[in-house]
């Protein structure tokens, strides 16, 4: 295994929990390494601050009393780049969100192989 991969970090921020383990999955499988999983905004704001992830996966719909576009606006402070994960193509959330000039922006279900590539990329 790569072991520059390994020492990359990614937060996954889903607050549904197959979904979460779903991804999880995929990104240890790619060679990465998952900091945290958390499924409310504040908390991966904390988490964010605390780890210094490389990259953070977000969904936009999330609990808490902040969004997943709120909570990325405040760890896009912190210069971590964002990949938004949504299972709802919402023209006026998808305008809010590539505001904060995201990597990416996905929709649910997630391909393994595609989001692979975006991480690759995000990474170069």
């Amino acid at each position: 295994m790569n072991s520059d991969k390994l020492e990359k970090k990614i937060l996954i921020v889903e607050d549904e929990a197959i979904a979460a383990m779903a991804i999880e999955d995929m990104i240890e499988k790619m060679g990465y390494t998952v900091c945290a999983s958390v499924s409310f905004g504040e908390e991966a704001v904390k988490v964010a601050f605390a780890e210094r992830p490389d990259l953070v996966l977000m969904d936009i719909h999330i609990h808490g009393q902040i969004d997943g576009i709120e909570a990325a606006a405040r760890i896009r402070e912190m210069d971590i780049p964002v990949i938004f994960t949504t299972g709802y193509l919402d023209a006026k959330m998808k305008r809010k969100a590539a505001a904060l000039r995201p990597v990416a922006y996905l929709v649910k279900p997630l391909d393994h192989g595609h989001l692979k590539s975006i991480i690759e990329s995000a990474f170069r």
